[in-house]
């Protein structure tokens, strides 16, 4: 079981830097800003086969994806790790809480990723100047964290259904199967 967990948490980072790196050439109206469409297999692997992984996920797709833009400990390495694993870990939360549904926690997850990235801009550029296009920022969000939780929702079903027909469940339960199924159907069923 070790070994499948880390294959699918090696395929889930592989699947988020192709989409981190693909998304570095897609202008964005801030300058060296993102739309953020990696996040989709954060949110994925949070939903899919629980927080940690997500988390995981999370710091490997912008670790490795940072070495391959050409951005490892700049500003913009350090702006990436601290608001894909800030979103993560609110989403994390948010997902476990049950309040929100997975359009929301991709919502509070956008929102939690950029404040989470002017704070480090802030800090390294020694300026909280840089608070001034955080605005700007999270109305940007939206249609990234929108299109994120949408992805998730028509992938979702897919993953059960691999889930079951495999056994390729990742939880540490004996019975995972039967209780992450109907698990995933109440957090896709909430949006």
């Amino acid at each position: 079981m070790r070994a499948k967990r880390i294959a699918l948490t090696a395929l889930m980072i592989s699947l988020g830097v192709v989409t981190y790196v693909l998304e570095s050439v897609v202008p964005f109206p801030i300058p060296n800003g993102k739309w953020g469409f990696s996040n989709f297999v954060v949110l994925l692997s949070i939903f899919a086969f629980g927080g940690v992984e997500g988390i995981k996920v999370a710091i490997g797709k912008s670790l490795i994806g940072s070495i391959l833009t050409g951005h490892f400990m700049d500003v913009a390495f350090f702006m990436s790790v601290a608001g894909s694993s800030s979103a993560a870990l609110i989403e994390t939360v948010l997902s476990r809480v049950g309040f929100f549904g997975l359009f929301g926690v991709s919502l509070c997850g956008s929102i939690a990723n950029n404040i989470a990235q002017i704070f480090v801009g802030s800090v390294f550029l020694q300026s909280k100047s840089f608070f001034i296009i955080l605005p700007y920022m999270l109305f940007l969000g939206i249609p990234g964290a929108l299109a994120n939780a949408y992805i998730v929702k028509r992938v979702l079903p897919y993953v059960e259904r691999i889930q079951v027909s495999t056994g390729f469940d990742f939880t540490t339960k004996e019975n995972a199967a039967q209780e992450t199924v109907p698990q995933i159907r109440n957090n896709r069923s909430g949006n």
